[in-house]
């Protein structure tokens, strides 16, 4: 039976995420990941919605310091409470930055692909918005507000549906020949207004990678592909893939539905089919 930390995870607006991982705190941030070894801390401070991590120093020096801010008061509270007690003995004069390791945190696949969705999404948004004043400029100003008002949101539901059956592949894939583990819960988060689980699984490597599941459990069996850790999907249940699977068909059938709807209207409009519009 696995037994997860009470000590809570704290996480920023800014995305920084500090959390308890045995014998140091992890602060990540979008650049970096810090490890800072209990051994290394002098002092751990809750000031509101900020907590600080003030390292040892040598005598007369500044001691450094690592800070959080933007956070919930009460799990700041919380964590410099449950922390500050497992602190080790030091050395007399040990300097705490000496000790601490950082790692450079490239850009992961997951946000590359959500920079490339937002540069396609301005594009179709531009292309449908050119194609109503092109509509518009032909004296049929009714199609023209209908394209700019469909035409996005079709190539959106459409968008959404593909990427959708992408994920259902993958899933499919991974739980045939990628490598299931179990991941333990160390946090939760909001996504689109979602309530979700933030698991961390360990592959094969040794290196810890983490996942979004909706989930209140404990541990979840995550699968992940050998050659590439990070892809990863929720082992989950046979219904939930099923009705996973028939969401992504509606939503791809109907946003292409909407798609062929509004390119048929602006041929319409150019071969002059919606006279006094």
């Amino acid at each position: 039976m696995s037994i997860t930390s009470p000590i809570p995870v704290l996480r920023s607006s800014n995305g920084d995420l500090l959390r308890f991982d045995g014998d140091a705190l992890v602060l990540h941030r979008k650049s970096e990941e810090v490890r800072i070894p209990l051994l290394a801390i002098g002092r751990i401070r809750s000031q509101g919605r900020a907590l600080s991590v003030e390292l040892t120093r040598s005598s007369g020096t500044v001691p450094a310091m690592h800070r959080v801010d933007d956070v919930s008061e009460a799990a700041a509270n919380l964590f410099a409470e449950a922390v500050t007690p497992l602190l080790p003995e030091r050395p007399e004069g040990t300097d705490g930055a000496e000790l601490v390791t950082t790692r450079a945190v490239t850009e992961s696949q997951q946000e590359r692909n959500k920079r490339r969705r937002w540069m396609w999404g301005a594009a179709v948004v531009l292309v449908y918005a050119g194609l109503a004043v092109a509509v518009a400029a032909h004296g049929v100003w009714t199609p023209a507000f209908l394209i700019l008002l469909l035409g996005p949101f079709g190539a959106g539901l459409t968008a959404v549906g593909a990427d959708m059956m992408r994920l259902r592949y993958r899933s499919w894939y991974l739980r045939r020949h990628g490598v299931t583990v179990e991941a333990r819960r160390v946090g939760d988060t909001r996504i689109l207004g979602g309530a979700f689980g933030t698991f961390v699984y360990t592959d094969m490597r040794g290196v810890e990678h983490g996942v979004h599941v909706k989930s209140r459990s404990t541990t979840v069996q995550v699968a992940y592909h050998p050659s590439k850790p990070g892809t990863v999907t929720e082992y989950g249940t046979r219904s939930s893939r099923v009705g996973d699977s028939v969401g992504a068909l509606c939503f791809l059938v109907f946003g292409l539905v909407v798609d062929v709807t509004v390119i048929g209207v602006a041929i319409g409009s150019f071969q002059g089919m919606y006279p006094g519009y």
